[in-house]
């Protein structure tokens, strides 16, 4: 993710290259099983918050909750054309708390924000690993707290190694359109995603005498995950959860090279308008407290993000420990 709150990053969700169908939320288990199962049972309905739904809000339902499921483990299509995973998992439970019957829409990540700020919005929510940035909150989404991830390089085993930004220079990045590694890998060049100077900012590259960096964008993270594999790029750059199990589904050829940097929340994204948010974490702090939250992030091997109750919070756009690039 960006280092500062201001530049014009993008979240680090990503986008599906898939038809956008309704369907039906169903998590695949952690070790792989070809047999989509719920890793744990789904709270109650809680009548308490599930009051706190604003009645405009209400009318809504069955709420629908666009996501990008091309992001695995997060979120994406399965081999039965099922979106399955953890965060849709997870959404699954805050539905339940709050008594409202719920689907999950795959669609262009790109989607997503004009969606939820139209007229007649098609989706009540969004979880699709977003995460919450100035600009995107400026537009009129609030995000609501709910994991926090950082960002991680993957290189091919026997390949070239990184640690740092400064090593993508004269190299290859494959990544997703849209995240903010694509925003990152750009940015440390002093552009914009697709190439246009940023106003007053250091291509850090030619300024070390580097050549700059090849970003290679791609509209889903699956294709950015083949370009690595095929060795058209040097290096993948994608959320810590989504390289950790790229590495798992690719034993002995992909490995992480260095590590995390740029941890920042997830949130639930939504629109400001709807009076939403005061519900959506009230129904993500139950599901904290009452032990939901943590079955659902070990089953699927991603306990490391976890956040407490007393960390969802909205527009949380503070990072953990030390940015992967300078500000920009």
């Amino acid at each position: 993710m960006h280092a500062l709150p201001q530049p014009a990053h993008l979240n680090r969700a990503r986008r599906a290259a898939f038809a956008a169908l309704a369907l039906p939320v169903i998590v695949m288990s952690a070790c792989g099983s070809t047999s989509p199962i719920l890793t744990s049972p789904q709270p109650a309905t809680q009548s308490s918050i599930a009051n706190e739904i604003p009645a405009a809000v209400k009318k809504l339902e069955p709420f629908v909750i666009a996501s990008d499921a091309s992001y695995a483990p997060n979120e994406y299509v399965n081999a039965n054309g099922q979106v399955v995973g953890w965060d849709l998992e997870l959404a699954q439970d805050v539905c339940s708390v709050l008594g409202v019957s719920c689907t999950i829409q795959d669609v262009t990540f790109d989607d997503i924000i004009p969606a939820l700020l139209a007229k007649n919005p098609k989706y009540a929510m969004s979880f699709s690993s977003f995460t919450p940035t100035a600009d995107r909150e400026s537009s009129g989404i609030d995000f609501i707290t709910y994991y926090q991830a950082g960002e991680s390089w993957l290189a091919r085993v026997g390949g070239p190694t990184i640690t740092a930004a400064s090593q993508m220079c004269g190299k290859s990045v494959a990544v997703e359109s849209g995240t903010v590694e694509e925003s990152d890998a750009y940015g440390y060049m002093g552009q914009n995603p697709g190439g246009g100077a940023i106003k007053g900012d250091t291509d850090h590259c030619t300024a070390s005498g580097l050549k700059d960096i090849n970003v290679e964008s791609f509209p889903s993270q699956t294709n950015a995950n083949a370009a690595l594999m095929s060795g058209r790029a040097d290096y993948g750059w994608a959320d810590q959860p989504v390289a950790d199990y790229q590495v798992k589904l690719e034993p002995g050829k992909l490995t992480i090279s260095g590590q995390p940097c740029s941890i920042y929340p997830y949130g639930v994204a939504v629109a400001k308008s709807l009076g939403f948010d005061k519900a959506i974490e009230d129904a993500l702090t139950y599901v904290i407290n009452h032990g939901y939250y943590g079955k659902i992030l070990s089953n699927a091997g991603v306990s490391d993000g976890a956040v407490t109750a007393s960390a969802v919070d909205v527009n949380d756009n503070n990072p953990v420990g030390s940015t992967c690039v300078p500000s920009y």
